[in-house]
């Protein structure tokens, strides 16, 4: 079996390491992603990591890179990052495939950390997977039949935009109430101040965040209990009509949300329940993922051995 390098390339952080059987057994340096210039200083930096992690294993066969935003995973391209300026029509597979001399792939991150959950993590047991990370914004991805399903237009998973009040909140490319734009942190944070101001409690944002709310509920906090019962109702609105259409065996959830546990898993199987008929809900797993940060560094390595043929 190969040794493969896995890189997660975030908008804050740029963790890697050498993979080996689905495991990390060699971390590499996490770089601040802000910290560096343009595509250039960050290309040397992805290519010093490379060095770095190459004499872990004397057959590291390839590498496997996630990054957030817009990719072509066919093409190698990365024609635009999330939080990330100045990433525009980038031909990241060559540049790195020249100064490493190493096949390269490209992939989502989000794409990345399913793959790496149905690998080595809690899908492994699946065939037919939906991950959904639940962080500053919601992202997702597909296992269909076995295989990583990425569309047509090589965008697909995008659950954050799925729509759950066609009269909701107004979102991005004119989907109104689009999921995101309810259970991210920053609106997580807005909801809780709001909800705590109309009980006559003064918080700020910073007392706020999913973090703090998680905390209170399980303190006891009767607002922050109905905060999480009332994101879980509408993340499980969202998966619901998701079961209908795919019918998996598998939900995968990960991010900062997630950490809230029972709080806000329970309302999101409840209200799976709810809306589904037996035969689709019966079998079906909601699942905290089991990697976390590790997943798009093992999902990544995966991919790119795959890749070899």
């Amino acid at each position: 079996m190969q040794h493969a390098i896995g890189i997660d390339f975030g908008g804050t952080s740029i963790k890697s390491g050498l993979v080996f059987d689905g495991r990390i057994i060699q971390r590499g340096r996490t770089i601040e992603t802000r910290r560096c210039g343009g595509p250039e200083e960050i290309v040397d930096a992805l290519v010093a990591i490379v060095a770095e992690l190459r004499p872990g294993a004397p057959n590291v066969a390839a590498l496997g890179i996630g990054l957030p935003g817009v990719v072509n995973s066919i093409s190698g391209v990365v024609h635009e990052l999330t939080n990330v300026p100045g990433w525009e029509d980038i031909p990241l597979r060559e540049l790195l495939r020249n100064r490493t001399g190493l096949p390269i792939t490209i992939e989502n991150d989000a794409n990345a950390m399913a793959y790496g959950e149905f690998k080595s993590g809690a899908a492994k047991d699946g065939r037919h997977v939906v991950c959904v990370t639940l962080g500053t914004g919601v992202g997702g991805a597909l296992i269909l039949d076995g295989r990583l399903y990425r569309g047509a237009q090589l965008g697909a998973g995008e659950i954050g935009h799925l729509s759950i009040d066609y009269r909701g909140v107004p979102g991005p490319f004119g989907n109104t109430g689009a999921l995101e734009k309810y259970v991210g942190n920053n609106q997580i944070a807005q909801r809780a101040m709001e909800l705590y101001a109309e009980k006559g409690i003064k918080k700020s944002l910073a007392e706020c965040t999913p973090r703090e709310v998680d905390l209170a509920a399980q303190a006891g906090d009767k607002v922050a209990l109905a905060l999480w019962e009332a994101v879980g109702f509408e993340i499980g609105v969202a998966l619901a009509s998701v079961v209908w259409i795919l019918n998996p065996d598998t939900i995968i959830i990960g991010g900062g949300v997630a950490k809230a546990g029972d709080l806000v898993f329970e309302p999101i199987r409840r209200t799976i329940r709810e809306r589904t008929i037996d035969v689709f809900h019966q079998h079906l797993r909601v699942l905290p993922a089991a990697l976390g940060n590790d997943a798009g560094i093992i999902g990544n390595a995966v991919l790119a051995l795959e890749a070899l043929g």
